[in-house]
């Protein structure tokens, strides 16, 4: 289990992206959000992600991995 209680979020690779990811996680009832990455976190300008709860990160990476979808960066704020 993990206890992280700051923020997570995966940056993706576009709107598209993150819009399938919410869409997967909803489905597996893990709520997220979309939200708008640093210009910093990606090489190629402006990107999207999502964020959840620390404490299904794991659960997270599952879901993602099954439904194919790829993560560029993993995120956790103290």
């Amino acid at each position: 289990m993990n206890n992280h209680k700051g923020s997570c979020s995966a940056t993706l690779a576009s709107m598209t992206h993150a819009i399938k990811a919410q869409k997967v996680l909803a489905a597996a009832a893990i709520p997220a959000n979309i939200i708008k990455t640093e210009p910093a976190s990606s090489l190629h300008g402006c990107s999207y992600g999502i964020e959840f709860s620390c404490n299904q990160a794991q659960n997270v990476r599952k879901v993602l991995s099954t439904g194919g979808i790829s993560v560029k960066k993993w995120n956790i704020t103290d």
